[in-house]
């Protein structure tokens, strides 16, 4: 029986040390190519709006709840630039607009990023921006 649980004890603290190591090589300076859903913009979390990435041409498109936009964007270790974004016009109800201009807004404002365990986080010096995360597809 001491035997027994000696057994358990060490394979629950390898299992342990194997996950911390997983998680931990999981960050990276890089974005993948991918569809991402936004789970909160400055803290509020939202519904339904998701973007892609396409980093063969550091390009970036998404659709809000009322209209679509893209742009480019550049990195350099951790930190992010977005470009110019080009965006449909069409005008929504009020709480709409609000959501789409935080978004926007946050995408002009950040200044760095992490990419961990298929969590995106934009950031700037005043903090989180936004987050999103990165839909896998099943094989």
């Amino acid at each position: 029986m001491k035997k027994s649980i000696l057994l358990l004890t060490v394979v629950v603290l390898f299992s342990s040390c194997n996950n911390t190591k997983k998680v931990a090589e999981v960050s990276s300076e890089e974005i993948p190519s991918g569809k991402y859903e936004i789970r909160s913009i400055q803290g509020a979390p939202v519904y339904k709006m998701y973007f892609d990435i396409d980093t063969s041409e550091n390009k970036i498109s998404g659709k809000t709840n009322c209209n679509s936009y893209s742009g480019n964007y550049s990195l350099t270790n951790n930190n992010i630039n977005f470009g110019t974004f080009i965006s449909t016009k069409m005008y929504c109800e009020e709480h709409v607009m609000k959501e789409e201009h935080m978004l926007l807004k946050s995408y002009k404002d950040a200044t760095s990023f992490v990419f961990d365990n298929n969590m995106f986080t934009l950031s700037s010096e005043e903090g989180v921006l936004l987050q999103a995360y990165r839909l896998v597809k099943k094989q």
